[in-house]
């Protein structure tokens, strides 16, 4: 991938000496062509997740870094709800929903994310998997998939005081 992009990069540059016209025209077009991101969530549980079944608000907030369009290098997001009776082994599940990331630059709309969820449990590890489109803002109509792997709660913690909060790392791609 990283050749690609040189290559690109190459060649936007041989043109650029030939056609000064297409650079000013390449990053509003290149704007909303895609984008690829590290993405990193923290997901807050009230009360804390347990092995007896509950109902739980959650809170997740995500960072986005890293993004290969230079028109959003970085965006967050937030996104809040509950479930009923959650536990530390049962607290994901398939579903849907909707996200929106907020890019960096404010010329920028916000992206709305409609997705359908499937979740595996893979050894330690949690692997959320979010597929969907963008519905609305910045990216309309392009596909996107959101992939984040974080440990499973902590056995020790859910059967005693609980486990509050877990991580994920993964990527986010949009139209790409």
């Amino acid at each position: 991938m990283r050749i690609i992009r040189v290559a690109a990069t190459a060649a936007g540059a041989c043109l650029a000496g030939a056609a000064p016209a297409l650079v000013a025209v390449a990053p509003a077009a290149h704007a909303v062509a895609g984008q690829l991101c590290d993405l990193t969530e923290v997901v807050t549980y009230d009360p804390p997740l347990t092995n007896t079944p509950q109902t739980v608000t959650f809170d997740v907030s995500g960072q986005l870094v890293n993004c290969t369009n230079p028109a959003a290098r970085t965006g967050s997001y937030h996104e809040s709800g509950s479930a009923t009776a959650a536990t530390c082994t049962g607290i994901l599940s398939a579903g849907s929903g909707t996200r929106v990331f907020h890019w960096n630059n404010s010329d920028l709309q916000p992206s709305t994310f409609s997705y359908n969820r499937v979740v595996n449990r893979i050894g330690g590890n949690i692997q959320v998997v979010a597929m969907g489109s963008i519905t609305s803002g910045t990216f309309t109509g392009l596909p996107a998939k959101s992939l984040g792997v974080g440990l499973q709660p902590d056995p020790i913690a859910c059967a005693t005081t609980g486990a509050s909060q877990l991580t994920a790392v993964g990527t986010l791609t949009i139209g790409l």
